[in-house]
């Protein structure tokens, strides 16, 4: 219900739509109060005049008389102005009279607007959608009598307004992204003006869309495989055993004659596996791992996969190839890849296939001399005389980006940022001595014995009872940078035991900081950190950071007291935690302690169960490659993406 002011010597009402539109009726119902009949303050001439800015205005047509409300309820007569189709943002009546003549006020009870869909609308992606790939194709619903349509599209979301960015036309209402080669984790807008030039009106604008593409494009995640047929994985990945004729594959495969062999072994009574499932669901980077088992008693062992079409491996801004594979103790040989039969080798951490974390091996693309424009075939395999093992392989990625290659930095043992330095290498005595030049010496507590097994040469084993050592007590404060490195060895341990803290481990929420065993002895290991008031957690799954294997396993956190806290298993980044609204002090008044909490286990009465080695505490945030250099890398290694 619209009424002018009590005396309105020019009276007029003006709608503003939130755009140009292409105008179909206007349907308005009269003012309809109880007195209407007696007062007439129902609107009775008018003159329509429309524009699409403001300034210019049109006139519809002559003066219009708007019929007389009845001024009862069951009132439901309206009158239909016909716009024609006209393109207009505003609407604008310029009252001429109402139907009583006597009093200067008028009014209107409703007033609609019909429109014809002349420009685009419905977007597929819509707007703002994520991880779209770069070669889909883009939808829309058309606009009313559009027989061309211009499509602008950029990153520079003010070009795509302004109409400068690049266009391209189309007579349908789709625009395959293919044959534009759109770079990979770029956001990118886009624009369609319906276009008839037979119209008054010939352009018809469209709202601005966004959507971002895909930071890397998937060759293969190993998430679609599985122990039905045609979904095998060796039916897709040829191994050394082949498989058998069956309603999908008519003719059987003996194998590629390699000691290559993908998959469990369900079938087998023997088998760990057996029953169970081919592929790995709990050793996996993300979804399920294909696990690849070795052993080259008779030659190299190998799986080949041919591609189903032709790949371009040079769209899209392509520069690298990664494939993520995580081995275990006691494993051989050495990881090589081959791109349409071009062999490329690891060259990373040493020992990689031995490694129980998540490796990647990354690909300069630019270095294989193959015709990168038609990859058809794909090897992985193992070299190396009597090579055995298992190796876990997952997210078979082509990123847009180069690696991060990081140089090793060998440690310093008389580093002026070393605050305890305890090598372990004592070999008797209840004394471990701090090599820093600090003189924190640990003082074994309840037998805690020596080993000639450690990882770098001595070490320092506890039995999971009673055994620890106190480091003696050193300051975290309230805002200085601190890491913490070691070697650890175990097989597990009872609930959460601490491997190293300084605070008592009864609750997460007490001050001071801890490196624990995973709840429940769960195989991985856990972080905590708190200030008083908030706790920090960091809980990495035993998939991606598993030390219960008996093995040497290296962990390092670095903290930065303004930004992160970041994790480290056997030198490779898997995690990173906001410590910056900590604010408070670490220091609760209790030592650093090795083997269990700062508390001695006086209320937390647990004990971790290992061995450690070469157990360091800066005072600063260490960088990647002096992580690799405790490691014991020396050669250059490239880092996940």
């Amino acid at each position: 219900m619209w009424f002018s002011a009590s005396v309105d010597l020019d009276p007029w009402i003006q709608y503003e739509f939130d755009d140009v539109k292409q105008l179909d009726v206007m349907t308005v119902w009269n003012a309809n109060s109880a007195a209407e009949m007696a007062i007439g303050w129902g609107v009775k001439d008018v003159l329509i005049e429309y524009s699409v800015d403001g300034e210019n205005w049109n006139v519809l047509a002559d003066v219009t008389q708007l019929s007389r409300a009845t001024g009862t309820p069951t009132y439901n007569q309206y009158d239909t102005i016909d716009f024609g189709g006209v393109a207009a943002k505003l609407v604008r009546l310029n009252i001429q009279n109402n139907w009583g003549g006597i009093l200067m006020s008028y009014g209107l009870s409703e007033v609609q607007f019909s429109m014809i869909p002349a420009a685009v609308r419905e977007p597929m992606p819509v707007s703002d959608s994520m991880d779209v790939d770069a070669d889909t194709v883009l939808k829309w619903r058309a606009g009313r009598g559009a027989v061309q349509h211009t499509i602008y599209l950029g990153t520079d979301a003010t070009a795509v307004t302004d109409g400068s960015a690049s266009s391209v036309s189309s007579s349908t209402n789709s625009l395959d992204l293919n044959s534009l080669d759109l770079d990979l984790g770029a956001t990118y807008y886009w624009r369609v003006d319906e276009v008839n030039e037979a119209e008054a009106n010939p352009v018809w604008a469209g709202p601005v869309w966004g959507f971002t593409t895909v930071a890397a494009l998937t060759v293969d995640d190993f998430d679609s495989y599985s122990n039905i047929s045609p979904d095998r994985p060796f039916q897709t990945w040829s191994d050394g055993f082949g498989y058998s004729a069956d309603e999908f594959f008519p003719a059987g495969y003996g194998g590629n004659g390699t000691g290559a062999g993908i998959g469990h072994d369900i079938w087998s009574l023997s088998s760990p596996h057996y029953d169970g499932v081919l592929m790995e669901r709990t050793i996996a980077k993300s979804g399920q791992s294909m696990p690849l088992y070795f052993d080259n008693t008779t030659g190299t062992s190998e799986i080949q996969r041919t591609l189903d079409s032709p790949q371009d491996w040079t769209a899209h801004g392509i520069k690298s190839l990664s494939l993520s594979f995580r081995g275990q103790a006691g494993n051989s040989g050495q990881l090589y890849l081959k791109i349409n039969d071009v062999k490329v080798a690891y060259s990373g951490i040493p020992n990689a296939l031995q490694k129980s974390a998540w490796l990647s091996m990354i690909v300069d693309l630019s270095t294989v001399a193959t015709n990168l424009n038609a990859v058809t075939s794909l090897a992985i395999g193992v070299e190396g005389a009597g090579a055995q093992g298992v190796v876990y392989l997952d997210e078979l990625m082509l990123y847009p980006l180069t690696a991060t290659v990081v140089e090793p930095v060998a440690p310093a043992d008389n580093d002026a940022d070393l605050a305890g330095l305890w090598k372990l290498d004592d070999g008797s005595g209840t004394t471990a001595t701090d090599a820093s030049g600090n003189n924190h010496h640990g003082v074994l507590t309840n037998g805690p014995f020596w080993t000639t097994d450690g990882a770098m040469g001595g070490a320092l084993e506890c039995d999971g009872i009673d055994d620890y050592v106190v480091l003696d007590t050193l300051s975290y404060g309230d805002n200085a940078d601190f890491s913490v490195a070691l070697w650890v060895k175990t097989t597990g341990w009872d609930s959460d035991a601490a491997i190293m803290s300084n605070k008592d481990w009864n609750s997460g929420g007490n001050v001071g900081w801890a490196i624990a065993g995973g709840a429940g002895n769960n195989g991985s290991w856990q972080w905590n950190y708190s200030d008083g008031s908030t706790r920090a957690d960091f809980d990495p799954s035993v998939g991606a950071a598993p030390i219960a294997g008996g093995e040497w396993v290296h962990l390092c956190v670095t903290h930065d007291r303004d930004g992160l806290a970041r994790f480290y298993h056997d030198g490779q980044p898997i995690g990173q935690v906001d410590i910056s609204g900590l604010t408070g002090s670490l220091d609760a008044g209790f030592p650093t302690v090795l083997g269990t909490d700062g508390s001695e286990a006086a209320v937390w009465a647990y004990w971790f169960s290992g061995a450690f080695d070469d157990v360091r505490v800066y005072n600063r945030v260490l960088s990647e490659g002096e992580i690799l250099g405790l490691n014991g890398v020396t050669d250059p290694v490239s880092q996940p993406f």
